[in-house]
């Protein structure tokens, strides 16, 4: 019975500790993104969480070892688990705002959130051990077998987290329950303990004070917020919100699409509507292809204006379009088809021809580098009509350090298009070209270049709320000045440093 109990202990921490990294991501994605830096901080972070318990847990079994202390060292990182949710949101702030950089500001922040509860953790195994070894011939047996319990737990853990907890129970709910799952799982210490009443009292006084506190505190933090969607998917939190005049959708910090409440077909974001430009380029477009949904601003106004317009938009969470369906006007018909798949995998099995291949699916803090790959465009070329182009809209600068991602990109996609058009979606506002903002880059088969008068010249004669207000503001976006590329690589499927070109 003792060996089981601690057998249901190994495993039971090992779950909850690699349960708590892969939600650890949902905790950072709001303020510091997705990107490569953030899961190479949680990684490194729980992994010297493991070296440091496993240190310590080995030093702790060699000097008395007791079950008393095996429940302290459960209980702890159940308290420090449950009352993280009440502390992230305010030091994630701290730090986005002082802003120690891009690799440091989620290093810092896992540190702080895991580093102390995954030291406890890590310290369980070589703990149970030494309470399980009867004998020192059978040491290394016990050994193997409780690790590969603990391994088979972290396992258990990873996949119920990230297949099914977090788009099920929300990123809050999934952590308080973690931390209450360790406290319960100390209790089961209790029966080897033969100062029982001690042992029980205090986890009863942990669970009080954990029940007292949580039940105030969510009518706080909702109350501040006019929000009526916040739900996690396997890809983003997603939340929707809206004041008197529109509806916003936001993926973790960054708002994706608004909708005006008066008329749901108007372009309400400035960039909306220079990815419209693809339609001065291709005015006789039969068929558009737009990877990356949102709120699905883009589909409804042009399945509006160009009703013989065949649309396919490819979002790669499902949630996104039951959610754009829901709160945000968005119906398929007969003209406009809705694909829940990856932008590239679609793009690879459709037997369709496209006039305008858009990409919408690029992030502020993170870009699919698989989008954005010469074997990408490659593939996208041979998926476009004769005279078929590809439309994107990136979040970059267009010159200095800030600007390296589009210009790796525009210097990519010239491998495959002989023209490219570039227009920074603020400069209207007489914002720098070095300022971050949207880019809108257009690649066409074209060998004869068109004149900025005519592109200006077209949308004037085919405006229908498509383009920016005034027209004119084309001009002034349009970038022809020079765009050095030696700083930057072709991106390649097995080279695509995008993490590092976005935050350089």
């Amino acid at each position: 019975m003792v060996r089981f109990l601690l057998n249901i202990i190994v495993f039971v921490s090992g779950a909850v500790l690699m349960g708590l990294e892969i939600v650890g991501s949902r905790v950072l994605a709001p303020y510091f993104g997705s990107s490569i830096f953030v899961w190479g901080s949680l990684i490194s972070v729980v992994m010297a969480a493991l070296s440091i318990g496993y240190y310590w847990g080995g030093w702790l079994s060699a000097r008395e070892p007791s079950y008393g202390r095996l429940l302290t060292l459960l209980l702890i990182p159940g308290i420090l688990i449950f009352f993280l949710p009440f502390l992230y949101p305010t030091l994630n702030e701290w730090i986005a705002g002082v802003d120690f950089g891009t690799r440091l500001n989620p290093l810092i922040a896992s540190s702080i959130y895991f580093l102390p509860p995954g030291i406890f953790l890590g310290t369980i195994s070589p703990y149970v051990i030494r309470l399980a070894a009867t004998a020192l011939s059978t040491v290394g047996s016990t050994a193997g077998t409780l690790y590969a319990i603990s391994t088979c737990g972290s396992i258990f853990g990873t996949l119920l987290t990230a297949f099914y907890l977090i788009p099920l129970m929300g990123v809050t709910n999934i952590i308080h329950s973690m931390g209450i799952t360790l406290v319960c799982l100390s209790l089961l210490v209790v029966p080897l303990l033969r100062l029982r009443s001690i042992a029980v009292g205090r986890a009863v006084t942990a669970l009080s004070i954990i029940g007292s506190i949580a039940i105030p505190w969510p009518s706080i933090v909702w109350a501040r917020l006019k929000t009526l969607l916040e739900k996690d998917t396997f890809y983003h939190r997603i939340r929707v919100e809206e004041d008197d005049e529109a509806r916003y959708m936001y993926f973790d910090r960054t708002l994706q699409s608004a909708m005006n409440l008066k008329d749901p077909t108007t372009l309400r974001l400035i960039y909306s509507r220079y990815t419209s430009l693809g339609f001065t380029f291709r005015p006789d477009a039969k068929r558009i292809l737009i990877i990356g949904l949102g709120g699905g601003s883009i589909p409804k106004k042009l399945q509006k204006e160009f009703p013989s317009l065949e649309i396919d938009v490819v979002e790669i969470d499902p949630e996104v379009i039951q959610i754009a369906k829901n709160h945000f006007n968005v119906r398929e018909s007969n003209r406009l088809h809705l694909h829940a798949q990856d932008g590239r995998l679609f793009l690879t099995r459709t037997a369709n021809q496209y006039d305008i291949i858009l990409l919408d699916a690029y992030y502020a803090d993170a870009m699919p580098f698989h989008l954005a790959t010469r074997e990408f465009f490659e593939l996208a070329q041979r998926k476009l009509t004769p005279n078929g182009i590809v439309v994107a809209n990136l979040i970059s600068a267009v010159t200095g350090p800030s600007g390296k991602i589009a210009r790796a990109f525009v210097k990519t996609e010239r491998r495959v298009f002989p023209q490219t058009y570039v227009f920074a979606a603020r400069r209207a506002e007489n914002v720098s070209t070095d300022t971050i903002q949207n880019i809108i880059v257009v690649a066409t088969k074209d060998k004869q270049r068109l004149e900025i008068k005519e592109i200006v010249k077209r949308s004037i004669a085919l405006n229908k709320g498509l383009f920016p207000d005034p027209i004119q503001d084309i001009g002034v976006a349009y970038y022809d000045g020079p765009l050095p590329d030696q700083d930057v690589p072709v991106l390649t499927d097995d080279y695509a440093p995008t993490d590092n070109l976005l935050h350089p």
